[in-house]
């Protein structure tokens, strides 16, 4: 007879080996960011790693290129525009998902999430199209509307699932005490919910300011937002600029995720 396997042995290979995979997996996702960043402070002029120096020239040669700043507003304005319409359609959208009292809020709640299960590409075809049957092109304005339409449902399950945890209760006692619908949900559930919807419009708006795969489709031909020019440029120039302006996206994401850290806390969201 075989003699009993040891738990704790067979307990700690097991939490070695997941740990080492967790490790792995965040080298995997954070090591082509942190190599980009390198090169941007490189002394050579052209691609290479490692770096050989450092140096912030190809930053300022970003922000003194009237293209790459005009690209940068672009990219700003409609980043702004997402998260605005998918804060005023999202959030109603998941208080009805979630406290809905008619058939269909489930089939809501799953279509909801349709256009962002579609392959970006896609969908900017479709926006495209859709946009021309009603004598709108290309412009500032139909790309704000298809980035919305392809991340909208982070918003609403990001809110949905803040609202689930809320104990509904909370609105039972503000009737109780005479409120209304409406000062209920002004007064204590819109402030329950302001954590997910702060994280989720930071979400958005990264989402609106580095969008590619619809915006290739949608964006002007005048106002180019920063990721198209990005595009352009890679196919051109083969200097440390290409990396310094893909560190101004990967530093914008970054603050805005230090912002929401500090602000409201990243578990805050759902707690």
């Amino acid at each position: 007879m075989k003699p009993p396997r040891n738990p704790a042995l067979t307990d700690r290979l097991g939490i070695g080996a997941m740990l080492a995979l967790a490790v792995l997996s965040l080298v995997i996702l954070v090591a082509p960011s942190i190599i980009v960043l390198m090169i941007s402070f490189d002394t050579r002029a052209f691609v290479s790693f490692p770096p050989q120096g450092f140096t912030f020239d190809w930053y300022r040669q970003v922000f003194a290129q009237d293209v790459l700043v005009e690209a940068m507003m672009n990219s700003l304005q409609v980043g702004m525009a997402v998260t605005i319409l998918c804060v005023l359609l999202g959030v109603p959208t998941a208080l009805v998902c979630v406290r809905g009292r008619f058939p269909g809020t489930t089939a809501l709640s799953v279509y909801v999430l349709v256009p962002h299960m579609v392959p970006g590409i896609v969908l900017g075809v479709a926006v495209l199209f859709a946009g021309a049957l009603v004598g709108i092109g290309p412009s500032m304005g139909l790309q704000a509307i298809s980035i919305t339409v392809f991340v909208l449902a982070v918003m609403v399950r990001t809110v949905q699932s803040r609202l689930q945890r809320l104990d509904a209760s909370l609105d039972e006692a503000a009737a109780n005490l005479g409120a209304t619908p409406f000062q209920a949900l002004r007064t204590i559930t819109f402030p329950l919910l302001m954590p997910a919807i702060m994280a989720g419009a930071v979400f958005t708006f990264i989402e609106g300011f580095d969008n590619i795969s619809v915006a290739i489709f949608t964006h002007g031909f005048r106002d180019r937002p920063l990721p198209i020019e990005l595009l352009a440029m890679v196919q051109s120039v083969n200097t440390p600029l290409v990396a310094a302006v893909s560190g101004v996206q990967i530093l914008l994401a970054i603050l805005a995720l230090v912002a929401v850290s500090f602000s409201i806390g990243l578990d805050g969201v759902n707690d």
